[in-house]
């Protein structure tokens, strides 16, 4: 019978709408019966996600991940199975029962302790600039910015103390001194006596997931203050990784979604105004420069990213950095530029948000914008031949430079030849010398295949596995057919058990399969798949389904199985009497009592007579 955590997990598998919890992460389009995007599992550029809203399972066709809402939730977010399935029962608001048998409480994992004490010195933080004196002068800092009570909210932005160990003497009543060590809220004395405060006298930024829960805080540093640290940020913590998390994407994420474009800024105070201002679309890279990570985590959302640099962060490097990833990544990268000196924050306040977008309008593609930066540093000089001539160079060199850093697709870099043909000039064949690249070989950046995944256990066909004998047609699309329809089991259940799929991996699926059915009875597609232990059961269950969907009449596809899996059982029937008579004539040989020998074999031709005037079955579907 279901236990009550098997209840619990069919609750949470029929209160979640598989679609649109992932269309909360990725950018799903309606493609006939099913929803595709592009796999927040492995890079692509071309969608092979797919999610169905009827059986609410994913299948990604290219890495082979797949599974149910809570399978999701496990592999984006990094949870084990209970924290996924209470996140989504907190979703649905649904309670999930506690686990110890004896009804004491469950020790939370270190993760599930790192968040909650985040949550708490957030609360912390935020309940100071709420009541204290020190939180009076950084509400008027903040209103002297320009930013207003929503957005001190929204963002819950708060205030650390101006003391050593306020916040160490807050969490230790909850916290172990060593936990708190490890999510950087504290550090260690040097003489190795108590810690003290990570951040002191400092209007505190929180950092969040996609999720929303606070993973670290980002620190400016208060008015008056002697730090010359002017911002601080976490240290990286299991929770906190500086190159791939975003400020700001859980606010701005269903907007980047709706807009296909995420536009990067450089400071907390820069994302908290832009949204303030009605642009929900803003995010920031945490002070650093966009990383491969970054982009993969923005491409799941946007098809383009508009990085806004000021007149003080647009230095070559920057610059150059973009080019790269342009060159790299499958998504279209873009810079715009405020002019100098000019913080995005101060700009809004100044011109507004209509003039903010007119800058954004004219964000120029990383190749583009790279080629009017060397001509503006050329100034007069690139009219002439001499600084036409530096400027192709220069721009052909930090290019082969990007290029040389990694294999370019070689679609995109078709089409990047014909944007530097345009600007310099130059040929296909000059360019690919210039680049070291034959031209019979253009094809050499080209990506490498991936590798192949493994799993526990042996690595199954793919999505386009075509069975290729009778008998593996037969067991695939009756166990399919099964999957979609699984009232025809009564039907089968009559002639054929798990034990007779012969192919090892069917069979473990059918034995799952039979005692759902026995036990349970008709499984819902998503709640079996929850049932699987293993990825490449689950991968078979869901290339079993597309197999069967594509067969024109189940009633057909049963009743051919049906009578093949007959015809086979026949055929195994004999080849054991046969062998039986074989065995018998060897020991009749040997043995003292003939006539048991000559009544067996009777016994066994008989048995061998009634199966021949049984109906040849060799001529339907499947042979």
């Amino acid at each position: 019978m279901m236990m009550a955590g098997d209840d619990f997990r069919s609750q949470v598998l029929q209160a979640t709408d598989i679609v649109q919890l992932i269309s909360e992460s990725v950018a799903l389009k309606r493609r006939g019966k099913d929803y595709v995007g592009l796999c927040p599992f492995h890079s692509e550029k071309t969608p092979s996600f797919h999610v169905s809203l009827s059986k609410q399972f994913f299948h990604c066709y290219g890495c082979k991940e797949s599974g149910n809402a809570i399978d999701f939730v496990i592999k984006r977010d990094r949870m084990d199975f209970i924290e996924a399935m209470k996140w989504l029962g907190d979703r649905a608001g649904l309670e999930m029962p506690r686990r110890n048998a004896a009804g004491g409480r469950e020790q939370a994992s270190q993760r599930q302790l790192l968040l909650d004490a985040h949550s708490v010195a957030s609360s912390f933080f935020q309940k100071l600039l709420k009541t204290s004196s020190q939180g009076q002068k950084a509400k008027t800092y903040l209103a002297e910015r320009g930013f207003n009570q929503q957005s001190i909210q929204q963002f819950q932005l708060g205030v650390s103390p101006d003391a050593w160990d306020e916040l160490f003497r807050e969490l230790g009543r909850k916290f172990p001194m060593d936990l708190l060590a490890i999510a950087g809220l504290v550090k260690r004395r040097e003489s190795g006596d108590g810690c003290y405060d990570t951040f002191r006298n400092r209007l505190i930024f929180p950092i969040r997931d996609e999720r929303g829960r606070v993973i670290a805080f980002g620190g400016r540093v208060m008015p008056g203050s002697d730090d010359p640290a002017k911002y601080l940020n976490s240290p990286e913590t299991p929770l906190f990784n500086k190159s791939q998390s975003i400020f700001g994407l859980d606010l701005a994420r269903q907007r980047i979604v709706e807009t296909r474009t995420a536009v990067v800024v450089e400071g907390y105070a820069d994302v908290v105004m832009a949204h303030q201002h009605g642009l929900s679309n803003v995010v920031s890279v945490l002070g650093t420069a966009l990383t491969e990570q970054h982009v993969t985590v923005l491409s799941r959302f946007a098809d383009k990213i508009i990085l806004l640099f000021d007149g003080d962060t647009a230095g070559d490097k920057a610059v150059d950095k973009a080019v790269n990833l342009f060159l790299h990544q499958p998504i279209e990268i873009a810079i715009a530029s405020l002019p100098q000196g000019v913080d995005p924050d101060e700009f809004l306040l100044e011109r507004g948000a209509e003039a903010f977008n007119v800058i954004l309008s004219k964000a120029k593609d990383a190749l583009d914008y790279k080629w009017h930066r060397l001509q503006q540093q050329l100034g007069d000089q690139a009219s002439t031949l001499t600084g036409r001539q530096r400027a192709v160079n220069d721009y052909l060199s930090a290019i082969a430079s990007a290029r040389g850093s990694g294999p370019v697709d070689a679609v995109r870099w078709g089409q990047i030849l014909i944007q530097l043909r345009n600007r310099t000039g130059l040929t296909a064949t000059e360019l690919n010398q210039r680049f070291g690249i034959k031209a019979a070989s253009a094809s050499a950046g080209r990506r490498h295949p991936q590798p192949i995944r493994h799993d526990d256990t042996r690595q199954l066909q793919s999505g386009s596995h075509q069975p290729r004998t009778a008998q593996d047609r037969a067991q695939r699309w009756l166990l399919g057919t099964l999957l979609i329809h699984p009232h025809y089991w009564q039907q089968v259940q009559q002639q054929v058990q798990a034990a007779d799929f012969t192919d090892q991996h069917c069979q473990q699926l059918a034995d799952v399969y039979w005692a759902y059915q026995r036990n349970e009875g008709e499984p819902v597609f998503n709640e079996l798949l929850a049932l699987l232990d293993s990825s490449a059961l689950k991968q078979l269950a869901v290339e079993l389904v597309d197999e069967a969907e594509t067969l024109p009449d189940p009633q057909t596809t049963v009743r051919d199985a049906l009578q093949h899996f007959v015809l086979m059982k026949n055929r195994r029937q004999e080849q054991e009497l046969l062998a039986a008579l074989h065995r018998n004539e060897q020991g009749g040989q040997a043995t003292e009592s003939p006539s048991i020998g000559l009544d067996m074999e009777l016994t066994l031709l008989r048995q061998l007579q009634e199966k021949a005037r049984q109906p040849d079955l060799r001529r339907v579907g499947f042979s």
